[in-house]
């Protein structure tokens, strides 16, 4: 049979109103050295415009085909997409990105060479039409500063570690733990925190081969679903497992800051059932109803466990050489998070 019915990977692209964009996201796609592959494109209620650039590749080209989700939303789309994907493997794209040349084949190839590894993806190249795109820009440096699975598994609290259009893996991931959840949160986020949670191997290509194209219309940018409130129910939620199944029982759980936003983070691992020793900080500031410990007084990591809330930039670091210095190790006996 024609190359083109026997897939090595389905490429999962939702669309909604790209307009222009997406023409030339889907060319990146058939610019791919790569050539076994299939693209799925997923109208999720799109504009004319994109339905009918859509509409133009899947009639030039027999890789591509264009289904119909009429449920809003990403998490509905992928979802189809899915279940129409005929690949062992699967890659992300979106309707705003473009994938550099090498891309796909390079993903394939490693995970052909690392069976143990479920889901690779790489460093992307930042571009922004936003006026206040700074802090992105940041985020995707930090971003592509993690390539290993335990640099991956270290920072999965903190943010989202992976790109979602630069994503690829294993299908028999949805098979064994599930489709992207639909309720109201950053589905791509909530599936790499449940991988996680399961032990998933994660790897990055420390290349960019995607253009992330940031701009104010962005979903990341606009939708409720991908709030930071929304982040922070999603990843405090995963915080509370890894928490009850990787601390040693005993170990007092002291929270690093304590101000009223940490707090209010920390209340959240409260109502997941995680509880903790007090508060400690470099300012002697006690919240109403926790114990206080001076950071000078905690330094045996067979006593405590530290858990980092304060996200400030840079911050992080300083606090973890600061007990790294007094043999707390990151993972056993300190974990930051976001």
């Amino acid at each position: 049979m024609p190359s083109f019915r026997n897939p090595v990977v389905s490429i999962l692209l939702p669309f909604y109103k790209p307009g222009k964009k997406l023409d030339h996201a889907i060319s990146s796609i058939v610019e791919q050295t790569f050539t076994k592959w299939e693209l799925v494109l997923i109208n999720n209620n799109a504009c004319e415009l994109s339905a009918a650039i859509a509409r133009k590749w899947a009639g030039k080209d027999q890789r591509i085909m264009l289904i119909h989700e009429p449920a809003q939303g990403v998490a509905h789309a992928m979802n189809t997409g899915l279940r129409h994907a005929s690949a062992d493997l699967v890659a992300r794209m979106d309707a705003d990105d473009i994938s550099f040349p090498a891309r796909i084949g390079k993903q394939v190839e490693y995970l052909a060479g690392h069976p143990g590894t479920g889901v690779v993806s790489t460093q992307s190249k930042f571009f922004s039409t936003a006026e206040r795109s700074k802090g992105f820009s940041f985020f995707v440096d930090w971003q592509n500063s993690i390539i290993t699975d335990q640099q991956h598994y270290l920072s999965c609290f903190i943010e989202s570690p992976l790109a979602q259009p630069t994503v690829m893996f294993r299908k028999k991931l949805i098979d064994l733990y599930g489709f992207y959840k639909t309720e109201n949160l950053p589905e791509d986020y909530e599936l790499w925190l449940r991988w996680f949670d399961n032990g998933i191997g994660f790897y990055k290509i420390p290349e960019p081969l995607v253009q992330w194209n940031d701009h104010d219309e962005r979903l990341t940018r606009t939708h409720p679903d991908y709030s930071e409130e929304a982040f922070l129910k999603v990843r405090y939620e995963y915080l509370a497992r890894w928490l009850k199944k990787e601390i040693i029982p005993g170990k007092k759980i002291i929270v690093c800051g304590s101000s009223r936003n940490i707090v209010r983070k920390a209340e959240y691992l409260l109502q997941h059932g995680v509880n903790f020793y007090g508060f400690t900080d470099v300012k002697p500031r006690k919240p109403a109803g926790f114990n206080f410990i001076p950071y000078r007084d905690i330094n045996d990591p067979s006593e405590y466990f530290i858990l980092n809330l304060i996200s400030k930039r840079g911050v992080g670091k300083a606090i973890k050489d600061h007990f790294a210095a007094l043999g707390f190790i990151e993972g056993k006996d300190l974990i930051l998070a976001g």
